[in-house]
């Protein structure tokens, strides 16, 4: 891979598994990864969008983010009680952490991909590549673009945006940073990008336009635009291709699942050790799991917290190490719309309820009243996104949006919000400025 990022994350040129896949199969994890630099004909263009796809997967969504994301929302516990693991669950994390570096540097490396195929695959000449192909392969690199994008936004605050190939480290410096809000408005414009250029076919592993219309209605409630937010809920609930189904199971390649994460015994689900072995990284604390093994709060979410032999809480959302993460699940875009009507100017809290009630009935659990005030849904909404999303980085997140993380986690410095940018990149790229409340490193 002739693209080079500053020399200080030198793990990125760590070898990627090359997987085997080479048809479009919703069951088969979309995997192998090119030279960025090799896209001249239909199958290195395919290659190079699977590459992205598992770079999302294995970088993006790595173990040690979702680790760091679910530790911080209080619920999951560290085993490994390391000092970084202290720093975090104390909101005080230091920008000389190696893991900020490391997350930094995954989102980065997967825009670069999607950089590559945007600039490229327009100029492709190659008659098995269809102009219908063509369009669907840059949707999804623009789209997983915007997805890495909005992280690094949510999880850093001001951040530079690169939209064409950095393959120098001179690439990439002196380039000025810009807002949270700004960085949100490129998500947008990426998202609005793609969605044209998307099939309208159901695949659960490979975005499509319903995909962008629910991960939409996600980035609408953290810029406050409920109305639109609850549009492209309804879009998406409207296709019968997304329904909840009852029981409760884990959604992967059912109705549930809006675009998961596949992986595969040659590229493993790096997040099943961290629940599952001897040697486990993580644990729900006792308060989730009694919350979820509760008949009248997590009702059939009971599988996603279980306790073993030896009275240890085990997490259950990754039974094996194939298993699929969710990037997004139909659970969400009926919790998205309940809180875009609630908030919206012209509020609709009977929908609201209504709509947290199918996710409720879903697992079997008492339909809350439709004579809740304002409040009483917004913290119903609340309570009901943290035993859905027990295992998925989703509360931290949650809580810091809506501005409860005082209430919540007795976090008093909004500033913290959001981390640190890491010290090596501020020591290699002076343009770049430290996040307040994290000194001037």
């Amino acid at each position: 891979m002739k693209t080079h990022y500053k020399l200080f994350l030198l793990f990125l040129l760590v070898p990627v598994l090359l997987g085997s896949c080479k048809k479009f199969l919703e069951e088969t994890p979309y995997d192998t990864i090119p030279d960025d630099n090799t896209i001249y004909d239909r199958s290195s263009a395919e290659a190079a969008v699977r590459g992205a796809y598992r770079s999302l997967a294995s970088l993006n969504y790595s173990a040690g983010f979702q680790n760091t994301i679910l530790q911080s929302g209080g619920d999951v516990r560290s085993l490994n009680n390391a000092q970084t693991d202290l720093n975090i669950i104390n909101y005080n994390l230091r920008s000389d952490i190696a893991f900020l570096s490391t997350y930094w540097g995954n989102f980065y490396n997967t825009i670069n991909r999607t950089n590559h195929i945007i600039e490229k695959v327009p100029a492709v000449v190659d008659n098995k590549l269809s102009d219908a192909l063509r369009n669907q392969l840059l949707g999804e690199a623009y789209f997983i673009r915007a997805v890495s994008y909005f992280d690094l936004a949510r999880v850093f605050g001001n951040v530079q945006i690169f939209l064409s190939p950095t393959r120098v480290v001179a690439d990439k410096l002196g380039v000025k940073q810009s807002t949270q809000a700004e960085v949100y408005a490129q998500v947008l414009a990426d998202l609005n990008k793609a969605e044209p250029l998307l099939p309208a076919t159901v695949v659960r592993n490979r975005v499509t336009k319903s995909t962008v219309a629910a991960f939409r209605s996600r980035l609408y409630l953290y810029t406050k635009n409920y109305e639109l937010a609850e549009t492209d809920a309804s879009t998406v609930i409207s296709n019968t291709a997304y329904r909840l189904i009852k029981p409760f199971a884990l959604a992967a390649g059912t109705s549930e699942s809006v675009l998961e994460l596949s992986y595969s015994v040659n590229d493993v689900n790096a997040g099943y050790a961290q629940w599952n072995t001897s040697n486990r990284a993580l644990e729900p604390k006792a308060v989730i799991h009694n919350l979820l093994n509760d008949p009248a709060v997590g009702g059939g979410r009971k599988i996603l917290s279980v306790k073993n032999a030896a009275g240890q809480f085990i997490g259950g959302i990754y039974p094996t190490n194939t298993s699929s993460a969710y990037l997004i699940r139909t659970a969400e875009v009926y919790l998205n719309r309940a809180e875009a009507r609630v908030l919206k100017a012209a509020p609709d809290y009977i929908g609201a309820i209504e709509d947290i009630n199918v996710v409720r009935i879903r697992a079997e659990v008492t339909p809350l009243p439709n004579t809740l005030t304002r409040d009483e849904i917004l913290l119903a909404l609340e309570n009901e996104r943290r035993v859905e999303f027990a295992q998925e980085p989703f509360r931290w997140f949650d809580i810091t949006r809506t501005g409860r993380a005082e209430a919540v986690f007795g976090l008093k410095d909004p500033r913290k919000y959001i981390f640190p940018i890491p010290a090596g990149e501020i020591l290699a790229d002076k343009s770049l400025n430290q996040n307040p409340s994290y000194g001037k490193e």
